[in-house]
């Protein structure tokens, strides 16, 4: 069952918190606590919402996988996609006059992980359905995680208007955990953890 639960997720990376490091930096130690009781509390009763916002290569997406990753050991119904891919297919779907199927997709797994928003700015149509997505999953009371290189007063250059930004942050961050990430990226630290791991099978 939880094999079927990882392949639905379609993360297309499995990325556990056992395998991130949070020695890497002060900007990561300072979030280990906040996060590691965050990723230990998910259950049914305690579907998991977080909001990673810091540069690119902090270990934002790594975070959140490991949190739907965790969610799909307890059982949960998980999917991770991109921003852009969710409001892409929102669009085509709404042209094919499918738009409520689609809609369905994002409304009903018990977390929905949005991965790299804000690396493309909506127009008035795509931030209407990005909104009716988060929209009815704060009022169901579901998991959404969601990561950005933006801050939030500067949201207003991914979505169409001031309005239609203020309503999302405000839906994601009500119920959720929200971790600054800045500092030195990540991923020079795993290329080097990944050498270190071939001289040692060497």
């Amino acid at each position: 069952m939880i094999q079927s639960k990882v392949r639905s997720a379609k993360f297309r990376r499995l990325q556990t918190v056992e395998s991130f490091d949070f020695r890497h930096s002060k900007m990561t130690e300072k979030v280990e606590k906040q996060y590691l009781t965050l990723h230990q509390s998910i259950s049914r009763e305690n579907l998991p919402s977080a909001v990673f916002t810091g540069n690119a290569g902090a270990g934002k997406t790594h975070l959140a996988r490991a949190l739907g990753y965790a969610a799909c050991q307890k059982g949960l119904t998980v999917l991770f996609l991109t921003a852009a891919e969710m409001v892409n297919q929102l669009q085509h779907a709404q042209k094919t006059y499918s738009l409520e199927t689609e809609l369905n997709k994002y409304r009903r797994p018990q977390v929905l992980i949005i991965d790299e928003l804000g690396y493309v700015a909506l127009d008035t149509q795509a931030s209407n359905l990005f909104f009716q997505v988060i929209s009815s999953r704060h009022d169901a009371e579901l998991g959404t995680i969601a990561t950005t290189n933006l801050p939030f007063g500067q949201f207003n250059q991914i979505f169409a208007n001031d309005a239609i930004a203020h309503a999302i942050v405000d839906r994601l961050v009500n119920e959720a955990e929200v971790f600054f990430m800045e500092g030195d990226s990540y991923r020079p630290h795993q290329r080097q953890e990944k050498l270190k791991r071939k001289k040692q099978n060497a």
